[in-house]
């Protein structure tokens, strides 16, 4: 669970597009909300004041952090497999102690020669003599071959640890270089994830939804957001298709729209235009961002999963259902329907961002409009399989 901890901490602490004082997984109370409010207020101002990344920027960064990323996930799965070895070597040397022990054990009862004499002249018959005499001495070489494997195992055990914390050394290292990167950069750097709510579409749905707290009853700034909304609970997620296909992962890939590498803020799902989309879980409305220039009509849901608070975003939306911001969505309420295609803008449509019918899902830690650097690979909390499913669950 530690190593687990150690790659999500790593890999949300690389999502960083830029960077907000707060925590947006913290967001408890409706001054929390309040204050985000004025962080994005405060990064639009930044990033107006700020003059675009050039191509040849873009291009130098991308690559920096891609490498960044890659060499930490190597290490991390060092470190999984270190783990690995560590906890087999472990279970060997577990085994070994037992056969010595017991070699040990009839050697301590066989030791001095009358005792060595008397088990030898037990023996009933000549050949159980013989047999009984090589016994002795094939226990007493084995007793010395398993000790030496024992103390191998032993070293090696001590080796892998001491690689092992190397590499976290290393990791936390490089974690710290690349989030210094992603900072330095300041919102310059949300150019490399272009798809989704732009900062402008972020402070709008985070006004809509202030506006809504307040409708609810949240006014003071220590006012509990889950007592205002009544969020409903959930013990896991589902899939918010009945059937598809995952079509491109989480956060690396060649874009299809230009051919270069890029971020990718979710995983699409592939599947027919105007096919139903349902909540990964029950939550509450949280955004409804209508014709993003990329990322079409996009929708966030906010969840209570087993005690925690998660956001999930769906994009490329064809239209939404029948829903409100502030409105609780169960299991099986449609909130939309896939889009994509005739969106495209290719096709003639406004959305900027897509290639052809699919549903985007993002999914993040926290109950919150602005989702990037909390966001997490979906696939860490649903199940989709290399190719089609016609199932929610699994």
């Amino acid at each position: 669970m530690k190593i687990r901890r150690l790659i999500v901490l790593i890999l949300t602490l690389s999502l960083i597009f830029y960077p907000l004082s707060m925590d947006a997984s913290n967001l408890e109370t409706f001054g929390d909300e309040l204050d985000l409010l004025e962080e994005l207020k405060e990064q639009k101002r930044k990033q107006d004041n700020e003059v675009a990344i050039t191509q040849a920027e873009y291009d130098k960064t991308t690559k920096e952090i891609y490498n960044l990323t890659v060499e930490i996930e190597k290490l991390n799965k060092e470190i999984i497999q270190a783990d690995e070895d560590i906890k087999k070597n472990q279970e060997e040397i577990e085994a070994k102690k037992e056969q010595t022990d017991t070699v040990l054990r009839f050697l301590q009862l066989s030791s001095g020669e009358k005792a060595y004499l008397e088990y030898i002249f037990k023996a009933k018959s000549f050949t159980e003599f013989i047999h009984r005499i090589s016994i002795v001495e094939q226990i007493s070489k084995d007793n010395k071959e398993q000790i030496a494997i024992m103390n191998n195992l032993i070293k090696e055990n001590n080796e892998l640890k001491k690689r092992n914390e190397e590499n976290i050394k290393t990791s936390e290292d490089k974690k710290v270089t690349l989030n210094s990167k992603l900072k330095s950069l300041g919102s310059k750097i949300r150019d490399l994830d272009s798809e989704g709510a732009t900062i402008e579409e972020e402070i709008t749905a985070q006004e809509r939804w202030i506006q809504e707290l307040r409708d609810k009853g949240c006014n003071n700034r220590n006012d509990k957001i889950a007592t205002c909304l009544g969020i409903p609970s959930s013990t896991g997620f589902v899939r918010p298709l009945s059937t598809g296909v995952v079509t491109s992962e989480y956060y690396w890939r060649i874009s299809p729209m230009t051919g270069k590498l890029e971020t990718h803020s979710g995983i699409d799902l592939g599947v027919r235009e105007g096919t139903e989309v349902y909540p990964v879980a029950a939550g509450v409305v949280g955004a409804i961002i209508p014709r993003s220039s990329c990322g079409g009509n996009m929708l966030y849901v906010y969840h209570n999963v087993n005690g925690r608070n998660y956001t999930s975003v769906y994009m490329h939306l064809l239209r939404f259902g029948d829903v409100e911001v502030g409105d609780i969505v169960r299991l099986n309420d449609v909130i939309g329907y896939v889009g994509g295609s005739s969106t495209a803008s290719y096709n003639g449509g406004y959305d900027q961002c897509t290639f052809g019918a699919h549903l985007h899902l993002t999914l993040a830690t926290g109950h919150t409009t602005s989702h990037r650097s909390t966001m997490f690979n979906p696939r860490d909390m649903i199940y989709f399989p290399d190719g089609y499913w016609y199932s929610r669950t699994w």
